[in-house]
C-alpha cells in the first residue's frame, strides 16, 4: 500500500465477513501488517474480535517471519480483544510461522479469487487476438522482458511508477498496453468486473516474477479457461499449476515463447481448464472452511459459524478503496 496517498484514496484488501461475531479478512502488507485491525484500530479495542490474514509477499526470506511476529505483538498490545490467524500459502511457510508461535492455516490467497467475476467467454472458441496476457505491475520484479518473444501480447497493470511504462516500452514496443488503450495517452484503472471481456481476448496467461505471494492474476486466467506458462518461483502460485494446461519453465525469453506457443497450439476448451482448477479450489476451500470454523468456536464461542466459503470469495484479495472499506464498516 503506498503510504503517500491520503487514506480515503489508498487501496487496501479485506472485508468484515461477520459482525456478530466481529471477523475480518485481510491481507498483511506493507503500512497495514494487521489488515483492517492495523487501517480502523479504534473499531477492535471495545469487544473481541478475529481477523484471518493473507499474505501479501513470500513469508520465505529471512527474518521475514521474526518481523511479522513482532508486528503481531505490536498489534496484540494496542488490542489485547483481538486474535490473529494467518492464511500461509505453503506449507513451507506454515512450518515457519508455526516454529515461530504464530497461529496459521494452509489457505493460499489464489483460492479466495471470486470465481463469479471470472469466467470463460461465451464463444469458448472465437479467435483469440493475443497470444498472450501479462497481467502485472510494470515494477521490474515482475520481468516483462522475459515476454519479449511473444508475437502478440496484452498487458494490464497497475498505476506505472515514474519511468516503468516507458522501460516496458522499450523491451516490448509490439505489446498492447490496455490500461492506456481506454483514453489514449492517460492510464485508466480496470475494474475487475471487466477484466474477464480482457482475457477471453487471449490464448494463454503469463506469470514471470521470481518471487512474490500467491499471484491472484494466475487464478483470475485459469478461471477464465487460460492455460498458464509460469517461470519457476518462490511465493506459492504454484500450487494449483497441475495438469496438461500449465508450464512451469526456466526464466528465458525462448522458453517462455515456447510454452506459449505449445499451449496455444492445443486449444484447451476454457470450460475444461476452468472445471478442472475448479476441482482443487473446492478442496482447499472446504479446509479453510473447517479450520476456520472450528478456530472460531475455540476463539469467539460460535460453533460452525460459516457454511458456505461466499462470504470469503473476492474480499481477501480484491483491492479496493480504503473509504469503501469504512462505509462497508459504517453499513453494517
Amino acid at each position: 500500500m503506498r503510504l503517500d496517498v491520503p487514506l480515503a484514496k489508498r487501496r487496501a484488501a479485506g472485508a468484515i465477513v461477520s459482525t456478530d461475531p466481529l471477523i475480518t479478512i485481510g491481507k498483511h502488507e506493507d503500512g497495514l501488517p494487521m489488515g483492517l485491525a492495523s487501517l480502523f484500530p479504534e473499531r477492535f479495542e471495545s469487544k473481541p474480535s478475529l481477523h484471518f490474514m493473507g499474505l501479501d509477499w513470500t513469508a520465505e526470506p529471512p527474518d521475514e517471519v521474526a518481523l511479522i511476529a513482532e508486528e503481531l505483538a505490536d498489534a496484540r498490545r494496542r488490542l489485547p480483544l483481538a486474535r490473529f490467524v494467518f492464511n500461509v500459502n505453503t506449507h513451507y511457510e506454515a512450518a515457519l510461522f508455526s516454529r515461530a508461535g504464530i497461529p496459521n492455516i494452509v489457505a493460499n490467497g489464489m483460492s479466495f479469487v471470486d470465481e463469479r467475476t471470472f469466467v470463460p467467454p461465451p464463444a469458448p472458441f472465437a479467435e483469440r487476438r493475443y497470444d498472450a496476457v501479462y497481467t502485472a505491475r510494470l515494477d521490474p520484479f515482475k520481468r516483462h522482458e522475459l515476454a519479449a518473444k511473444i508475437p502478440t501480447l496484452m498487458l494490464v497493470y497497475g498505476t506505472p511508477e515514474e519511468g516503468e511504462l516507458e522501460h516496458v516500452k522499450s523491451i516490448l514496443p509490439h505489446a498492447y498496453y490496455a490500461n492506456h488503450d481506454v483514453e489514449p495517452g492517460r492510464y485508466q484503472h480496470i475494474h475487475h468486473s471487466k477484466m474477464s471481456a480482457l482475457l477471453n481476448q487471449c490464448s494463454v496467461g503469463l506469470c514471470l516474477s521470481a518471487e512474490e505471494g500467491a499471484m491472484r492474476s494466475a487464478m483470475e486466467y485459469l478461471l477464465c479457461g487460460l492455460p498458464v506458462v509460469s517461470t519457476e518461483s518462490v511465493g506459492g502460485r504454484d500450487r494449483y499449476f497441475i495438469g496438461p494446461h500449465t508450464r512451469v519453465v526456466p526464466p528465458d525469453p525462448d522458453a517462455v515463447a515456447s510454452a506459449v506457443a505449445d499451449l496455444k497450439a492445443r486449444a484447451f476448451h476454457p470450460i475444461a481448464v476452468r472445471e478442472y482448477v475448479s476441482r482443487l479450489v473446492a478442496f482447499d476451500r472446504h479446509n479453510f472452511l473447517t479450520s476456520a470454523n472450528k478456530i472460531i468456536e475455540r476463539e469467539l464461542g460460535v460453533r460452525d459459524r460459516f457454511r458456505s466459503f461466499a462470504p470469503f470469495a473476492g474480499a481477501a484479495v480484491r483491492w479496493r478503496l480504503v473509504s469503501e472499506i469504512e462505509e462497508e464498516f459504517d453499513r453494517r
